[in-house]
């Protein structure tokens, strides 16, 4: 009995992943022209990847306590041991690889094509936007019990030691 409860438990902590798996390959597979040929494949690729070594870890999980019934020896063990995780985290690599590539497969830069303020691309003859100009440097208010900013408003009171608006880089109060 306290087998199949931990059988259980490890399905149980494995089936989230598995089911956002199998959803995604669903979803990619179903996009039909909405994604173009290329990332789909990439992207049904990388899920299956992933797919299969998460239903890996869910037959591990199963078989581990059963391994240990088996008189294998200590290094068999951990030979074993030591291959299933060289092959785990390389599936992994390969996947999320695969996902990643999916993402950005087929896209173009955006810079310069998008024209010279990311907006669409000027056609000829369309006027270039004019540029607001840069608003003017606001002096700095003084320093000093009873400062004040504009419109006689109280410095908050955080406003302390480096904090202060008006305090030089690296002069804070604040430091010993």
């Amino acid at each position: 009995m306290r087998e199949l409860g931990y059988m259980a438990t490890a399905v149980v902590f494995e089936a989230p992943t598995v089911l956002v798996l199998l959803a995604g390959l669903v979803l990619a597979a179903t996009a039909g022209q909405r994604l173009p040929r290329k990332p789909r494949l990439l992207a049904l690729s990388g899920l299956g990847v992933l797919l299969a070594i998460a239903l890996l870890n869910v037959a591990w999980s199963l078989l581990l306590p059963r391994a240990f019934s088996f008189d294998w020896g200590y290094s068999n063990f951990r030979l074993m041991t030591l291959v299933y995780g060289g092959v785990q985290a390389l599936a992994y690599a390969i996947g999320t690889g695969l996902l990643i590539a999916a993402v950005l497969v087929g896209r173009r830069a955006g810079g310069a094509e998008a024209g010279p303020f990311g907006g669409r691309p000027l056609a000829d003859g369309d006027p270039v936007p004019a540029i607001a100009p840069a608003p003017a440097a606001q002096p700095v208010p003084p320093t000093g019990p009873g400062w004040t900013v504009a419109g006689d408003a109280d410095v908050p009171a955080q406003w302390g030691g480096r904090s202060r608006p008006d305090a030089p880089t690296g002069a804070g109060t604040d430091r010993p």
